[in-house]
């Protein structure tokens, strides 16, 4: 077996439609670690879009997440995809339905569609990979943030979670219930 050697490019959508379906090869994406231009500031958190389902034919969207201590989502279900996370720095304990899982870097938890889960960032700071599947929800986090300023958390002082009731009104749009 010989192995090829891909470089690797960006593929859109409109680019697939017209060579068909490009998942039945492996494919590679690259738009950067420190992509400014695909980052946002979301709730107190840096949000960097690796890739969207513009790019996956809504397969999936993979987003790399920084926070910090008490930027800590509210318990929610997901009614439309499954949410992987994999930490790559920090603690972070996960509550998924009645589980607690604390996860360390090299950590993976599956939290499937329908079951009531949040997290606590217990470091100071953590650092994870999110891959939602099928894709969707990242347009979400694009909703409810603003372009970031620099690869960098937001300002220390601008609360998370500020657009509460606007989130709770927009929730059903993308398969959303925030639990108790």
């Amino acid at each position: 077996m010989t192995q090829q050697i891909i470089d690797l490019d960006v593929i859109s959508s409109s680019e697939s439609a017209a060579e068909g379906d490009i998942f039945a090869e492996s494919i590679g994406f690259s738009h950067g670690h420190q992509s400014l231009d695909r980052s946002v500031w979301y709730n107190g958190s840096l949000m960097t879009f690796l890739a969207t389902g513009e790019e996956t034919q809504g397969k999936f969207a993979l987003i790399e997440a920084v926070g910090r201590k008490g930027n800590d989502p509210p318990p929610h279900i997901h009614r439309r995809e499954d949410e992987t996370f994999y930490v790559l720095a920090g603690e972070v304990v996960f509550s998924v339905g009645d589980r607690t899982i604390k996860g360390t870097p090299g950590t993976m938890i599956f939290l499937p569609r329908d079951v009531r889960h949040s997290f606590t960032i217990e470091s100071e700071h953590a650092r994870m990979l999110l891959l939602v599947a099928p894709a969707g929800l990242e347009r979400w986090f694009k909703e409810f943030s603003e372009p970031a300023q620099a690869m960098t958390l937001p300002p220390a002082n601008e609360p998370g979670y500020q657009d509460v009731q606007r989130m709770l009104e927009a929730a059903s749009r993308y398969g959303l219930e925030f639990a108790e």
